[in-house]
């Protein structure tokens, strides 16, 4: 402040020279305020300010940030919530370290994410429907939600005969909210490329400019669709375009795809996402896009002795996606991104990938399971444990609903 004494003391001179005390006081008020404007700047550079709710909303990114403890966790457990697909019951198949697992949440940069408060969104979806469209993730995301619901309201499952299309179909009485999934793995059209194939390994035909009757034609009846895809992109897949044969992705042998390029799966899932967004065009609804959600194998694939060992979360700067799933990645937000520009608001983007690439605790691995059954994934590091990371999906779920 130094610096500034000899102008001050000038202007105070002439002031009181030409007796003007008015003057003088004023400078001293201006002066005051400068100094106190110097302080607060300094401060707010110094000290981190909490954003007020409406900055907050323009400012902060809810898909940067970093896992932080949460005492308060976990929200529910597999005997409070019965609604957990058993592949997904970590708790009950013994998982260790379930509590240091649990014991986090999601915190993003510059902002505060509240948690998930089940009477609020209740209150926001009274009377109306949501559809979860995409793989099996899906139907992992769809479960969470209902188990942080049952706090509030536990849901009547809807005849299989009244859900004609989609796999699970459930009713929420007392709020007149219905929830369902729609399993479809590419979200366009598919079908195994011989009769009677097993599911898990045979190629598949994927037409990727035909959306998926299986959903695209009963979606229109719902006020919110949470769409999702791209992890049955890396399978053995056949792809066709306009009619004709395109190419293939991780095809060994013979037969029609012998005849036409490699093509690499990144491509097919935003071809596959262009046609699904298309498909929702004229849908007056919410549609909420979420990104890929990393899978964590080690040493290994999912059918050749991978496993997920992490026992606890790594920080942003730690690790990052991996060259396939950041492709995953561009390929949706870029698709998002040309279809947002069109509808006006009705599409929002859940991005949760490098949130979830954080997570490699989170997975059941071997312990969605008894060690003596016999199942098609036995060591599962793509779905999620039930209670864990997943839950806070929901809570950036109910944040994009109510600021939009």
């Amino acid at each position: 402040m130094k610096s500034m004494e000899p102008t001050m003391n000038q202007l105070v001179r002439k002031a009181a020279s030409a007796s003007g005390l008015l003057l003088v006081l004023l400078l001293a008020a201006f002066t005051a305020s400068t100094l106190y404007s110097s302080l607060n700047i300094v401060q707010f550079l110094d000290t981190p300010v909490v954003p007020s709710d409406a900055t907050a909303a323009m400012a902060c990114d809810v898909a940067k940030g970093e896992w932080v403890p949460d005492p308060t966790a976990p929200h529910y457990t597999n005997a409070t919530c019965p609604l957990i697909d058993g592949r997904q019951n970590c708790m009950k198949y013994g998982k260790p370290g379930m509590e240091s697992i649990l014991g986090w949440r999601w915190q993003p940069h510059g902002c505060d994410l509240p948690r998930f408060d089940a009477a609020a969104f209740l209150r926001l979806v009274r009377g109306k429907s949501m559809a979860f469209v995409g793989d099996s993730v899906a139907r992992n995301h769809m479960q969470s939600l209902m188990c942080l619901l049952a706090k509030v309201e536990y849901p009547r499952e809807v005849d299989p005969k009244d859900c004609v299309h989609c796999t699970r179909k459930y009713h929420y009485r007392a709020h007149n909210f219905t929830v369902c999934v729609f399993w479809t793995p590419f979200l366009v059209r598919w079908n195994l490329t011989r009769a009677g194939g097993q599911q898990f390994m045979d190629p598949h035909n994927v037409y990727l400019d035909e959306p998926d009757p299986e959903w695209a034609r009963d979606v229109a009846g719902y006020d919110y669709v949470v769409l999702n895809g791209a992890r049955w992109f890396t399978r053995p897949t056949v792809f066709y375009e306009g009619g004709r044969l395109l190419g293939c992705a991780n095809v060994d042998g013979g037969g029609e795809a012998a005849s036409v390029s490699a093509m690499e799966p990144h491509y097919a899932v935003r071809a596959s996402f262009r046609t699904a967004l298309r498909a929702l065009a004229g849908f007056r609804g919410r549609v909420i896009v979420r990104t890929v959600a990393p899978p964590h194998y080690e040493n290994g694939t999912w059918w050749g002795g991978g496993n997920c060992v992490r026992t606890r979360p790594v920080r942003s700067n730690e690790t990052r996606l991996p060259e396939g799933e950041a492709a995953f990645h561009a390929a949706q937000v870029e698709e998002f991104r040309a279809a947002a520009g069109t509808t006006e608001g009705r599409l929002v983007l859940m991005d949760v990938s490098e949130m979830m690439q954080m997570r490699g605790d989170g997975h059941p691995g071997q312990y969605g399971h008894w060690p003596h059954d016999k199942v098609g994934m036995g060591i599962d590091c793509i779905h999620w444990c039930l209670p864990g990371p997943v839950d806070a999906w929901n809570d950036l779920l109910l944040h994009l609903l109510q600021s939009g």
